[in-house]
């Protein structure tokens, strides 16, 4: 199910907006634990199975990518663990560098997020009165990589279905070539139809399904209220040249639970319109 993508577009913007503000520029340890796990099991339902086991391969991989190449090239901290031809490998470093690849983790797996619920109609409509241009290229821009996979994986069936023997890197070749081709047929045809029904005119009319309702209003208030709450307590952990943790104050707490609230917002709400669809099936 994907019904949070059903909230009015701007109240999905300001909640993408509000967790990749904290995810991205705290660098807190335990903001991007509860983003991590509030991202992916947001994710976990509003896509398939498959696609959600092979990005937490990926991401753990790149979490310990990341922790295992920082060290190399940052030699900052004052507890050295081993030496490696002369240059120190500091616990602080490491730690710098899982709390880096966390965040990149984070940051992408709710731009992933973002492109499953905030699709090219919700874009326009955010863009297109005052950046049509903008909104246009970005709307675009978003399904591009997911239509050329498409087209790529449907051409490469058809020539490896054709009883042509050619080889793999050659099939490859020739079916990018076509996909290549066709994307930017269709960039001009979308380009030339856009500009024939006067999109990007001033004094163009905008036809819009949404409306921005008490539950829009109501969701969008309890994000702020959330979001200004993980951002009053002094959370900034010190990596170098020691690794402090702050203290676990009341004000730091209420931070922390308020982040952990908001980062599982989405999935407890698909939760809930899950559970409530079951129970109106079972009485029919």
């Amino acid at each position: 199910m994907n019904t949070f993508k059903n909230f009015h577009p701007i109240t999905l913007f300001f909640y993408f907006l509000f967790v990749l503000f904290i995810s991205i520029f705290s660098f807190n340890p335990l903001f991007l634990i509860f983003g991590f796990f509030g991202s992916i099991s947001f994710y976990a339902c509003i896509s398939d199975f498959k696609a959600v086991f092979k990005s937490i391969i990926f991401y753990i991989i790149l979490i310990f990518a990341v922790t295992a190449t920082n060290p190399i090239f940052s030699h900052n901290g004052a507890t050295v663990l081993f030496f490696i031809n002369d240059n120190r490998i500091t616990l602080e470093a490491l730690i710098y560098g899982a709390v880096l690849g966390l965040m990149i983790a984070v940051a992408v797996i709710w731009f992933r997020c973002f492109n499953l619920v905030f699709d090219s109609e919700k874009i326009l409509y955010f863009l297109g009165k005052s950046f049509p241009r903008l909104a246009l290229v970005f709307s675009m821009t978003l399904n591009f990589v997911p239509n050329l996979l498409r087209s790529f994986k449907n051409i490469n069936t058809a020539q490896r279905l054709s009883g042509k023997k050619t080889s793999r890197i050659k099939r490859y070749l020739n079916s990018f070539s076509a996909v290549i081709t066709q994307s930017m047929e269709n960039a001009m045809i979308t380009s030339d139809s856009m500009k024939a029904r006067g999109y990007g005119l001033k004094k163009r009319t905008f036809y819009s399904r949404f409306k921005f309702t008490f539950y829009d209003l109501t969701y969008l208030a309890v994000s702020i209220i959330l979001f200004s709450l993980s951002l009053a307590g002094n959370t900034s952990f010190e990596f170098y040249p020691y690794f402090v943790i702050p203290k676990a104050d009341t004000l730091n707490i209420l931070s922390y639970i308020s982040f952990l609230i908001l980062s599982f917002v989405p999935f407890l709400f698909e939760v809930k319109e899950g559970a409530k669809w079951k129970f109106l099936i079972s009485k029919i």
